[in-house]
């Protein structure tokens, strides 16, 4: 493979996010190979130019259907020329090219012990998001501690207090990241395996750096760039957080029934209170929709623990193909 950068995009009804990226990574960009590949989850709309096309080196792929993310990337990785890939969400804001530079030439001087890099994430207010993670895998009393802790005792611990004390003047070694903006080595990602395919989108990036990616191969936060995201921008049906809540229950499936049930059980009694007390509308919506994820954990138990054991990754019904 040759050294050089494949970006990787998603497209679910993104046309407009997609064509605004792509122009502002190109401008100042010095990595000399270079390709933007679009995984169509969607039927695509795109009016570019065909000059626009050839100038930016851009590919599409049909995914066959709305595959979700984790086998989008999967198969843009498969048809990825380049030693180096990026997978990227659409509502993601860049001033130029600059950013990319700088992370590709940084990997380029690790050994092949670091697999994936990753800028800081900030909201649009500049405010650092919390895009990475520290920690291996679930150990049952600590989960059982922070579910208990966090929600029915209700104290007002920030998630991951800890990540508070980092050191953001110097590159720091995390256990993973959220695929809001990732650089990883091909190899290494392929390695691995990529995504487990069971999951149609959310925590497939957990699953993937908690507990098969950091066991060889490093993960570094480098806070010299940034970018935005906006999130949530691609939300076409309003079913993302469902979506979200349906995939959390598959990966605890697959860490143990033990933590399945354990957060079954703790997070209907938080909900039940919330729906019997709380004022607040949006609170209550959150309530209603982890009570309706539940009709699909009979199909959840249905598959033993393992990667890519359904025969279809898992998708909530209301979001249409």
């Amino acid at each position: 493979m040759k050294d050089g950068v494949s970006l990787i995009v998603v497209n679910y009804f993104s046309e407009k996010y997609i064509e605004p990226l792509i122009e502002s990574i190109m401008k100042d960009l010095d990595i000399k190979n270079i390709e933007f590949i679009i995984v169509n989850n969607s039927k695509p709309s795109f009016s570019w130019s065909k000059d626009f096309i050839e100038q930016n080196n851009i590919r599409f792929i049909d995914s066959g259907g709305n595959v979700g993310f984790a086998r989008a990337v999967n198969l843009g990785v498969k048809e990825s020329k380049y030693s180096f890939f990026c997978m990227m969400n659409p509502d993601i804001q860049v001033d130029d090219g600059k950013f990319l530079n700088e992370l590709y030439n940084f990997f380029l001087q690790q050994d092949r012990s670091v697999g994936a890099i990753s800028p800081l994430v900030k909201n649009e207010h500049g405010i650092i998001q919390t895009s990475y993670f520290l920690g291996g895998s679930l150990k049952k009393w600590p989960f059982f501690k922070n579910l208990i802790v966090n929600n029915l005792l209700k104290r007002r611990v920030k998630r991951d207090f800890k990540h508070r004390f980092l050191d953001f003047s110097k590159p720091i070694e995390v256990t993973g990241f959220w695929g809001i903006f990732v650089m990883l080595r091909k190899e290494a990602f392929l390695d691995v395996g990529g995504f487990d395919p069971d999951f149609f989108m959310y925590s497939e990036d957990v699953e993937l750096f908690r507990h098969r990616f950091s066991k060889k191969y490093k993960s570094i936060l480098y806070p010299y760039v940034s970018i935005v995201h906006f999130g949530s921008k691609t939300d076409r049906y309003d079913l993302m957080e469902h979506q979200s809540q349906v995939s959390y229950l598959l990966y605890l499936r697959k860490e143990g029934n033990y933590y399945l049930f354990t957060f079954v059980i703790i997070f209907s009694i938080r909900y039940l209170m919330i729906l019997l007390l709380s004022k607040k509308d949006s609170s209550k919506k959150e309530a209603r929709g982890f009570f309706k994820s539940l009709k699909y954990l009979k199909t959840i138990l249905k598959y033993p623990r393992g990667y890519g054991v359904l025969p279809n990754c898992l998708k909530v019904d209301e979001i249409p193909d």
